[in-house]
């Protein structure tokens, strides 16, 4: 293995380790309020903003460096990156929670650093890259990115109470910016390289791909347009979303068939946990344009992030961590598919019917993910025995 792989390697297994602290913080609060019956506003943005961005600030290099040729960045504007996404998200829970807002500017302040520092890091390795191979998913990290930071920085002036007389609006935009921009469109930019590596077969995509992402930075533009367009405007650039999302899924699987989903759990959840996000782009997207919007911290939105965000993350992960830790993924994400599938896709439903007993079908889902990648990490320490 490249000393460049190695690098890529162990930039990508701090960000992981930070993002599992992130997850198990996410679980913790977000089961309190469950129980109490409160907002499950706390959680989701751990999860999102703390587990989710943070895999992508592990995972979106290693696949520049590994795919595209190319070198690392320097370890310190890695390790700061990291940090002061991992630092910022939680002064933003702590000051909206506590209602200091020191805290929460100067958490928000960090976040956007952090993303920045990101797209920072993606330039400059694309750059020195010696393949092109990885380019267009790299526009598409680009493009989150960039609505990620206008997402952050409104709801940030959201918090201030900045925008009272549109704050629904407002909030809409903000949700859309940062789950369906930055969250979905990062997703929808890997696939084309992710999925096949899954199915084990080199990359694939056309110009659907490249048509696209011009639909995701119209798509973008609508829902920033939505600030001052209101409610359809922001409908419209998530139905351009799912349309990018779905002509990407489209061309890859007209491509590839059924070889997707043989290769055990990961493409199986990934593909599961699609068919939940682009289902709730669609229902959300149109409601939004018909004047029916999907409550914004509803049983919908907590549905489609765990069965769906939650799905093409653990999927991936699965994938992932021991091929990180230097273990290698084969015989970690094969054995009792069936459960980890079942019990995630039910706990998703039952989210979407407020089933009380939807979280104990996460927990046996996030039992099953633990067991695997812990076998495999064991087995990686007692091969250096």
């Amino acid at each position: 293995m490249t000393g460049r792989v190695v690098a890529a390697h162990r930039l990508a297994g701090s960000a992981f380790r930070l993002a599992g602290i992130y997850a198990g913080s996410a679980g913790v609060v977000g089961s309190w309020a469950a129980v109490r019956g409160k907002s499950p506003w706390a959680g989701i943005h751990l999860f999102l903003a703390g587990t989710v961005l943070l895999v992508i600030s592990g995972a979106a290099p290693l696949f520049v460096i590994t795919w595209a040729a190319s070198r690392p960045p320097r370890p310190e504007v890695a390790a700061a990156q990291r940090w002061s996404l991992a630092l910022g998200v939680g002064m933003v829970v702590v000051g909206v929670e506590a209602g200091w807002e020191t805290a929460l500017v100067a958490g928000g302040v960090s976040v956007v650093s952090g993303l920045c520092l990101l797209g920072y890091m993606l330039v400059a390795s694309i750059r020195r890259s010696l393949l092109r191979r990885f380019d267009l998913s790299t526009r598409f990290y680009l493009l989150a990115l960039a609505g990620g930071m206008v997402g952050v920085t409104v709801g940030i002036l959201l918090a201030l109470g900045v925008f009272e007389s549109t704050y629904l609006r407002v909030r809409t935009v903000h949700l859309h910016l940062n789950l369906v921009g930055l969250v979905g469109l990062t997703i929808f930019g890997t696939l084309p390289t992710f999925l096949p590596t899954l199915a084990h077969h080199r990359m694939v995509s056309g110009v659907e791909a490249r048509v696209a992402w011009w639909a995701a930075a119209a798509s973008v533009a609508a829902m920033v347009g939505g600030l001052v367009g209101g409610f359809e405007m922001v409908g419209w650039g998530t139905l351009g979303v799912a349309a990018a999302g779905a002509a990407i899924v489209t061309g890859i699987l007209l491509r590839l068939g059924s070889r997707v989903v043989r290769n055990g759990l990961p493409p199986m959840q990934v593909l599961a946990g699609l068919v939940w996000l682009w289902g709730w782009l669609v229902v959300d997207g149109s409601g939004l344009i018909t004047g029916r919007p999907t409550p914004v911290f509803g049983r919908a939105t907590v549905a489609v992030v765990v069965a769906g965000v939650g799905q093409i993350l653990l999927g991936s992960l699965t994938y992932l961590v021991p091929v990180v830790a230097g273990r290698g993924a084969v015989g970690v994400s094969k054995g009792r598919p069936g459960v980890a599938l079942a019990a995630a896709n039910l706990a998703g439903l039952g989210l979407v019917l407020g089933w009380d007993w939807a979280w104990f079908l996460v927990g046996i889902w996030v039992w099953d993910f633990v067991d695997r990648v812990g076998r495999a990490l064991i087995g990686r320490t007692e091969a250096h025995l």
